[in-house]
């Protein structure tokens, strides 16, 4: 059969279209895009910074630790082999990046610093944690025996507001110590691998110390207004205590 030159072209047309789908996929997988020598040591050089910024935090994170005067010996031997281990494996990173000569390399120590050290994700979380739960736990402490100690005290002023604030600085206390007991232990069981699962635990401990440090707040608060009820204060406008 004879085609006329208008149809045949159109055939023409289709069956070459036809065959584009056939030859794009083999000539872009022939497409490896190579990094310039420039854009590798940019690279580089952004992946030891992001190394050292860790290896500053853990330094911060340690002197935290150090300084922590209510810790307790086992926590604080807990944390120091946490920001140790760390340090060390932080050190391996950075002689790995500096020895890469491969963007393959620098993908691989990246992955380590960002996906298994997790020093801002994970080991600062357990850092804070720990030192304000072991503080907020020597506060309940000394409040519950501030509490033995003024019981005599508020029963001779024969005052049922006085005695109504006591009985709260015992709540009050109660309910942060239900908050703050667990949390030094389970914050130290975390691992960097089990983020970002363990992020929501975190934030849960987190809300509670917080949590915790309000309510000894308000316990401070009512021991001052039993101060308030011996020294007859709290009768008295504002305006006339001194």
């Amino acid at each position: 059969m004879k085609l006329n030159p208008t149809r045949a072209t159109v055939v023409g047309l289709i069956a070459a279209a036809a065959m584009v789908p056939a030859f794009a996929p083999a000539v872009q997988a022939q497409t490896v895009l190579t990094p310039s020598p420039a854009q590798f040591q940019r690279a580089q050089e952004a992946l030891e910074r992001q190394i050292i910024a860790r290896q500053v935090q853990l330094v911060l994170l340690g002197t935290e630790v150090a300084n922590a005067a209510n810790v307790t010996t086992s926590d604080r031997s807990a944390l120091v082999t946490i920001v140790t281990n760390e340090q060390s494996a932080l050190a391996t990173d950075a002689t790995n990046a500096a020895a890469a000569t491969t963007d393959a390399e620098l993908a691989t120590v990246r992955s380590a610093v960002i996906g298994d050290e997790r020093v801002y994700a994970v080991v600062t979380g357990q850092v804070n944690l720990v030192v304000a739960a072991d503080n907020e736990t020597v506060t309940e402490g000394g409040y519950t025996a501030l509490v033995t100690e003024l019981t005599p005290f508020v029963t001779e002023l024969g005052s049922a507001h006085a005695t109504a604030l006591l009985s709260d600085v015992t709540s009050q206390v109660t309910a942060a110590t239900a908050l703050t007991g667990p949390v030094s232990a389970d914050a130290l069981a975390l691992t960097p691998a089990g983020y970002p699962g363990n992020a929501s635990q975190i934030k849960t401990w987190t809300f509670q110390t917080g949590q915790a440090a309000h309510d000894l707040v308000v316990a401070k608060n009512d021991i001052k207004a039993i101060e308030d009820v011996a020294l007859g204060l709290h009768k008295l406008p504002i305006a006339h205590r001194i």
